[in-house]
């Protein structure tokens, strides 16, 4: 399985939108680090078969080519836990993440994305990603296959525009 952290990987608009959106989680104090952003079909489809077809836990509803990773529109980001040496203790533990002060730390990253012109996946109200950031760019997704069909992932960053 391949993941990637690498914004260059990412469309150019959207990585602009990551920086901005990771400056203002900065500002806040609270510590995301990218974890995903880029996913190639093959390791989409290695993600939908946790859970179903493979041991684990289920992660993700999307197959390849169905998911805004494959296309360079998403990230996922996780709540890193030892400020002093980022990165050693991750977290996904969403309902037990609070602050010192009792707040939930991934509905105000998610907050902060929307703010930031992203979509927050911890808004969504049938499968609920608090992890996840996209911007689709006016696409969906039928238009980003058949761009993809056309001209690759490049042909779809065409399209996206801030």
């Amino acid at each position: 399985m391949i993941i990637s952290r690498d914004r260059n990987l990412l469309c150019p608009a959207f990585a602009a939108q990551l920086i901005e959106f990771e400056n203002r989680i900065k500002a806040a104090g609270i510590p995301f680090l990218l974890f995903m952003g880029l996913r190639t079909f093959e390791t989409q489809d290695e993600l939908y078969a946790q859970g179903r077809t493979t041991p684990g836990k289920i992660v993700t509803n999307a197959r390849g080519g169905d998911s805004w990773h494959n296309y360079g529109l998403a990230a996922d980001y996780v709540l890193d836990l030892n400020g002093d040496k980022p990165g050693l203790q991750w977290s996904w533990n969403i309902k037990a993440d609070l602050d010192a002060d009792g707040a939930n730390d991934w509905k105000e990253m998610a907050n902060i994305a929307e703010e930031s012109g992203l979509e927050a996946g911890y808004f969504w109200m049938k499968f609920p990603d608090a992890p996840h950031v996209q911007n689709r760019f006016g696409l969906n997704l039928a238009d980003a296959k058949e761009l993809n069909r056309l001209g690759g992932i490049k042909r779809i960053w065409q399209e996206c525009k801030l």
